[in-house]
């Protein structure tokens, strides 16, 4: 499978559709699972990275509160949905309705997946974080 990277910006038709960049199209092949992310974000997994959560989040079982608790947000927000003919994703209301996503969103490629953003808090999000990034202060290497 091809990297998902980058950072595209995007409108949202009338019916919640978003169309994915023509090179991010043969990783979705087999579908896209779509499901609220972090930070205020919905993540859209090809069917290969979903299937590698599923398990990892199953190897954990239902022994904490926690893990509990992560699974039910993470596959009870869940969905499967298919690119239409033009490479055009339908994103649930749902799931738009949880994170704010209106009109502008930001597709963005996080290497084995897709984070889809409203446009005002990924901006947010980035102003943010643009400075540490450039001094490396996310280095979670730097942090141990």
């Amino acid at each position: 499978m091809a990297e998902l990277l980058g950072q595209h910006r995007y409108q949202l038709d009338a019916k919640g559709r978003i169309a994915l960049p023509a090179k991010f199209r043969d990783a979705y092949a087999d579908g896209v699972y779509l499901t609220l992310g972090e930070d205020g974000c919905l993540y859209a997994f090809p069917k290969e990275e979903w299937n590698r959560r599923r398990d990892e989040l199953r190897a954990h079982g239902a022994g904490g509160q926690a893990s509990r608790a992560r699974a039910r947000m993470f596959f009870g927000n869940a969905e499967r949905a298919d690119l239409d003919g033009q490479g055009r994703l339908v994103v649930p209301q749902k799931l738009r309705s949880q994170v704010g996503l209106t009109r502008e969103a930001i597709v963005l490629g996080v290497s084995d997946w897709l984070e889809i953003w409203p446009a005002s808090v990924w901006d947010r999000y980035e102003q943010q974080h643009a400075g540490a990034y450039a001094t490396g202060a996310l280095d979670p290497q730097a942090n141990r």
